[in-house]
């Protein structure tokens, strides 16, 4: 134990020698018995999770046809992800005691990265295959935000007001560029159409099923203005722009009425007045003004610079994708700004294997998920501030509230910012305490 003491040392690594029943599993001496605490409420809360998640996917693929969901299928996979999410869980909090019974001390990367890097390794393998990208990709993103708030906390880099238009442009940016390259998936296709009605044919919105005066407006649109050579849509830039902002603004307002309708059932059931004042709430415009304003943006820009001969149409197009970002300034989310990122270089790491540039990294959403998932499981230890406020309080709901237990006031030399969310000092059995007890029990009761 000297030896790698010295060793940790030498590497400039602090130690710290309290038992793992004083550092981490406070609530149960038994490293065992502290493990088998936290199953009860993880299995129950992963089974809601997978029950939820896999119900909802399937609706959406069947089209909401319950008769042709395949139910076999759905319980097996609602148990193979609870049972992945269970052996992530059990085996994060069993191999911190493991490395601390190998080395006889915790430094700050054993204390939870090594062991969360393994654990997550193992958890990934009782996940099924096809599930293992995505879930890959979802930790990468996090794990980057993560990181980014860690060095926020530490004043190494500012937390910037819309910030998240950054990442959320650069993955637009990305994708358009394929797309302009005809080497953009055909899903994303649809995505990008979609979102920006970057490469629409066809008319946007069905003047026949409008009321007349707006129809009229909207034909008036069409026919009194032009379009450039490189536009793709059939009428003129202006009414492309505008109906783009008119059919997103729509559907975005209708989603956005469903969620706000969700979110407050309870108080609409009590007093259903509350209906209108939710529905004409500004929160309630954030996201339609959000999905509208996207295409509005990219079209202006776009169908602008192809009036200028000198601009390619691929630097045009990329450009406008950039700048069609400043939308999220309505609807700021980070989960949509790095999810958008991540897939971006995602989809252009694939592309160049696919074209010979890059080798494919064999099991590499294996390696990525145990080392992102690592990370991010790590903070959930020494700096909670770091991770996106939902996940925390899901992770923290997941273990029974058990990660508000760990002992950080012994974090403290460690350099982390670890006791400004979960500030509760624990007590302990002092037949197992090794360090003064009295440190946390209080003076007067």
């Amino acid at each position: 134990m000297g030896v790698f003491s010295k060793l940790a040392y030498s590497l400039g690594q602090p130690t710290l020698h309290a038992t793992c029943y004083e550092t981490i599993h406070t609530w149960n001496p038994n490293c065992y018995g502290a493990v088998w605490d936290a199953v009860p409420v993880g299995v129950i809360v992963s089974l809601k999770t997978y029950a939820s998640f896999y119900l909802i996917t399937n609706i959406i693929a069947k089209r909401g046809r319950l008769d042709k969901v395949n139910w076999k299928k759905y319980v097996k996979d609602v148990l193979q992800s609870t049972l992945f999410l269970i052996t992530n869980m059990c085996f994060f909090l069993m191999h911190l005691c493991k490395f601390r019974h190998w080395l006889g001390f915790f430094t700050p990367f054993t204390m939870g990265f090594l062991s969360s890097i393994t654990a997550s390794a193992l958890g990934i393998l009782m996940e099924k295959k096809s599930r293992r990208p995505a879930l890959a990709l979802y930790l990468t993103n996090l794990a980057s935000e993560t990181y980014y708030r860690h060095l926020a906390n530490h004043g190494h880099v500012k937390m910037y007001t819309y910030g998240e238009c950054v990442p959320f442009g650069i993955g637009l940016m990305l994708f358009t560029w394929l797309q302009t390259a005809g080497r953009l998936p055909k899903s994303f296709n649809g995505f990008m159409n979609a979102a920006l009605k970057s490469n629409v044919t066809e008319n946007v919105i069905n003047t026949e099923k409008l009321p007349k005066n707006f129809g009229a407006f909207l034909e008036k649109l069409r026919t009194d203005y032009e379009k450039t050579e490189l536009c793709h849509h059939p009428h003129s830039c202006v009414s492309h722009s505008v109906e783009s902002f008119a059919k997103n603004m729509s559907m975005g307002l209708m989603v956005s009425s469903v969620l706000s309708v969700a979110r407050n059932i309870k108080t609409i059931i009590s007093n259903p007045l509350k209906l209108f004042t939710i529905l004409l709430s500004t929160d309630n415009f954030k996201l339609p003004l959000f999905a509208g304003c996207l295409p509005l943006i990219f079209n202006a820009s776009q169908c602008s610079l192809n009036r200028v001969k000198q601009i390619p149409p691929t630097v045009s197009s990329v450009f406008s994708a950039g700048l069609a970002s400043v939308a999220m300034a309505f609807y700021p989310s980070v989960s949509i700004a790095m999810y958008c990122l991540w897939k971006g270089i995602e989809t252009v790491y694939f592309d160049l294997v696919d074209r010979g540039y890059l080798p494919k990294v064999k099991n590499g959403e294996i390696i990525l998920y145990s080392i992102s998932a690592g990370y991010v499981l790590w903070n959930t230890i020494v700096e909670p501030a770091a991770l996106r406020r939902g996940y925390l309080n899901f992770l923290y709901t997941l273990v029974g509230g058990k990660i508000a237990l760990f002992n950080r006031r012994l974090y403290d030399h460690f350099g982390f910012v670890s006791r400004n969310i979960y500030t509760t000092d624990p007590t302990f059995n002092s037949k197992f305490a090794m360090i003064n007890p009295m440190l946390y029990q209080p003076l007067v009761k």
